[in-house]
């Protein structure tokens, strides 16, 4: 097992959290005597970034002074792994409206290498794969994006037809910023731009009263050129190993509806398999 795969096993059962206490070396053996120290070295990484961003989320406002940042972060009680208080004021910015998300070099570079942080792959009773947390995620936050191929809503619909009951297409249809209806089809389970690499959007399943993530379309220019965004967003709190769901707006029995994904997305149409509401 290389080392990603050891870590996806890992944080199953030793989760990422802000006070929570890293996986001791037995535990880490269990799963890899080979990268155990390399097991180590990146979940104390990601529980870094957890209390950076937690910090940061509590001065979200106006740029605070260090004496007050490192004031509140001994409040915290934290031992080990205690972030500095002057990076943080470094590294500060102010909430960003939802309108500008696209803005950001961050979400720009994580739709192009599909390396989403805090996400993990799994199989959920009755429903088959699913996507769980494993951080906490804010209500606000950009969770991940619906990556696939770009294509009209006809050759969409047409992939969808023509495809068999197993390899059923996992298509999200819409209307872009042209007011032309399209479709990101992730049918695949990898694309040609990430070969080898399952996206994480398209695994995400459906729930009309439970959902936790709303899709927000974006017409954004990346790396020079003109791109369809899909971004799903956390619409609450959401807890280490809560499944991740949002409303496909489609009747669950024909899957052949449209329908007004709002505020969040335009006219919007998601053909994702045989999910059944929960």
């Amino acid at each position: 097992m290389d080392l990603q795969e050891a870590y996806d096993k890992l944080i199953e059962t030793h989760p990422v959290t802000v006070d929570g206490d890293v996986p001791d070396k037995a535990a880490r053996r269990k799963v890899s005597p080979e990268h155990q120290q390399s097991l180590y070295n990146r979940w104390l990484k990601v529980k870094m970034r957890l209390r950076m961003q937690h910090v940061l989320s509590h001065f979200c406002r106006r740029l605070p002074k260090e004496e007050r940042v490192s004031a509140w972060i001994n409040k915290q009680g934290w031992r080990t792994n205690i972030p500095s208080a002057g990076r943080i004021v470094s590294e500060w910015k102010p909430s960003a409206s939802v309108d500008g998300v696209m803005d950001s070099k961050r979400i720009q570079r994580l739709t192009r290498n599909q390396n989403w942080k805090g996400l993990l792959t799994k199989n959920i009773d009755g429903k088959g794969k699913g996507v769980v947390a494993t951080r906490t995620f804010q209500a606000g936050e950009v969770v991940c994006d619906y990556h696939g191929q770009i294509a009209t809503a006809q050759a969409g619909k047409n992939i969808h037809q023509s495809t068999s009951a197993e390899e059923t297409g996992y298509m999200f249809f819409y209307t872009n910023s042209r007011q032309q209806n399209m479709c990101i089809d992730a049918h695949s389970p990898s694309c040609e731009c990430h070969p080898g690499k399952e996206t994480f959007g398209r695994l995400i399943n459906h729930s009309h009263k439970k959902f936790n993530l709303k899709p927000r379309y974006y017409s954004a220019e990346i790396d020079g050129q003109e791109k369809d965004v899909i971004l799903f967003f956390a619409t609450k709190n959401i807890d280490v190993n809560e499944e991740l769901l949002f409303d496909y707006g489609v009747q669950k029995k024909s899957f052949r509806g449209e329908s007004f994904a709002q505020p969040l997305v335009g006219k919007c149409l998601s053909f994702q398999g045989q999910d059944k509401d929960i």
